[in-house]
């Protein structure tokens, strides 16, 4: 009797255990597309903090016996948190998101090898971000969620028991250039979001079409840009030309590397980076094209579906050679080039060094010699090579009485290839210069405070590589005879108190 007393007992209590377990579970349903997963994970609060702990991942259309509790269902993109009490089954749906691709052109739809449309997400719980390149479908979960589609978000806030497939629609644009330019790549830039909105850039080679939705962008493609607007039903297809920066075919740049220049690059409206002999698709329009560290420029027009050849022209301007006779020479100064015989510097080079300019007309002159401006030949074929001269000038002291000295020393040009005359000559510096080639005269003027004497000019042939000495008269007044002779000896400055007088010619 006591044995069946105790079977009664442990069978109640069984019974009671099984009653109480299956109280507190009930079926989680999860509906959706078919053979969709996402991760269940159970929320708990600690200090005001909710704490994700993993489960498992489920399956659409399935159910999951779930103990009472707090759980959230997440995905790469979108999240949902819900409460199980226990009371009946829970059924929670996951919604569709599509893009659709809109076009009057057929080939656009068709040729799918040449379509991007991008997208991002940042992952709910653990916020890295995740990137969707060419991918249509998307699988939201219940909430509100974010989706970035082509730099624009759109938020969703999708009901838990009804599924709905959400459309998105994306219009196309196309960058069209008459080459083929597989390395090119346009990009699109958002414009009209708000602050808190992120913007990021979508890339698509040229040639091929990028799906945005509406709104207004920034269109950007090897630096030239354009704002456009996408409007519902706008098919966008833009015709780009091609600009190409051509040096001279037989520029000879390893002679310009050994001299220790640099390999010769452009710039478009200052600050995109060209190379020489390569093909870029632009936008249509005006372009300032510059030299790289130069202000040697030129404006070019690109036309749609038309390469534009902007072509330049090699030159080189050879230092002479030092004379046996002469112990060392100095090192010859740069050579600047300049336009309109204006002051301004448009580019300096090293001598003996190959250099290129556009097909336009420049002059040059010499650092040390401001004034002076040769007409620069170059070469649409290699390079034109010029040659400097150089001048050692001797300084003869001659001494005056009264007030009767040398004002000033200067050459003026008077070749029909070569301009201007020189700022005036310090007297006994320098002692040696440097001169395109050309014929000059060496002027010098004597005079004093109240007469105005004609100036005395040295017909002075300058030929390209030589070296040509040139003796200048110094008239100055005479102070004492051992303080002058031996100002004179040591090659010190004489203080002339020259002041500069008309010039009469």
């Amino acid at each position: 009797m006591r044995f069946l007393v105790f079977l009664f007992l442990i069978l109640f209590i069984n019974s009671c255990n099984k009653n109480s377990s299956s109280e507190d579970k009930k079926y989680f349903i999860f509906l959706g597309n078919p053979n969709k997963n996402v991760t269940i994970y159970k929320v708990n609060n600690s200090n005001n903090k909710k704490i994700y702990y993993p489960l498992m991942r489920i399956t659409t259309n399935t159910k999951t016996l779930l103990p009472v509790g707090i759980y959230a269902l997440a995905n790469e993109c979108s999240s949902y948190e819900f409460n199980h009490d226990g009371t009946k089954d829970q059924k929670i749906v996951m919604s569709k998101v599509s893009l659709v691709f809109n076009s009057k052109n057929n080939n656009q739809l068709e040729n799918t090898l040449s379509n991007t449309f991008n997208s991002y997400c940042i992952d709910p719980l653990n916020k890295q971000e995740h990137w969707f390149v060419n991918k249509s479908d998307f699988d939201i979960l219940p909430g509100k969620n974010i989706l970035s589609i082509s730099g624009r978000n759109v938020e969703f806030n999708l009901d838990p028991l009804i599924y709905s497939e959400k459309k998105v629609q994306l219009w196309p644009l196309t960058l069209s250039s008459p080459i083929n330019t597989d390395s090119s790549k346009f990009f699109s830039y958002p414009l009209d979001l708000s602050t808190q909105e992120k913007k990021f850039v979508i890339s698509s080679p040229v040639n091929g079409t990028i799906w945005l939705q509406s709104g207004r962008y920034q269109i950007e493609v090897n630096g030239s840009n354009k704002i456009i607007q996408i409007k519902d039903f706008s098919n966008f297809d833009i015709k780009l030309g091609v600009m190409r920066i051509v040096s001279p075919r037989f520029f000879p740049i390893e002679e310009r590397l050994k001299a220790g220049g640099q390999p010769i690059f452009a710039y478009i409206n200052e600050k995109v980076l060209f190379r020489l002999n390569t093909d870029y698709p632009v936008f249509p329009g005006n372009y300032r094209v510059t030299l790289e560290g130069t202000e040697i420029e030129k404006y070019v027009d690109v036309s749609e579906n038309q390469i534009t050849e902007v072509k330049t022209r090699g030159a080189q301007i050879n230092s002479p050679i030092c004379p046996e006779k002469y112990e060392k020479c100095k090192l010859p100064p740069r050579i600047t080039i300049h336009a309109n015989r204006m002051p301004f510097v448009l580019m300096t080079v090293m001598p003996d060094m190959p250099f290129l300019v556009f097909d336009q007309k420049y002059e040059y002159g010499v650092e040390g010699i401001k004034g002076i401006f040769k007409n620069l030949v170059t070469s649409d074929d290699s390079i034109r090579i010029d040659k400097l001269s150089r001048v050692k000038l001797k300084w003869e002291i001659k001494y005056t009485s009264g007030n009767t000295k040398t004002d000033f020393v200067r050459f003026e040009a008077k070749s029909p290839n070569v301009y201007g005359k020189s700022i005036d000559l310090m007297y006994f510096k320098p002692d040696e210069v440097y001169l395109p080639d050309g014929d000059f005269w060496l002027t010098y003027f004597v005079g004093d405070q109240n007469l105005i004497l004609p100036k005395t000019r040295i017909d002075l042939l300058l030929s390209g590589g030589i070296t040509k000495e040139v003796v200048v008269p110094i008239f100055t007044q005479k102070i004492s005879d051992g303080q002058l002779s031996d100002k004179v000896k040591d090659n010190k400055t004489v203080t002339t108190k020259a002041t500069l007088s008309p010039i009469k010619d």
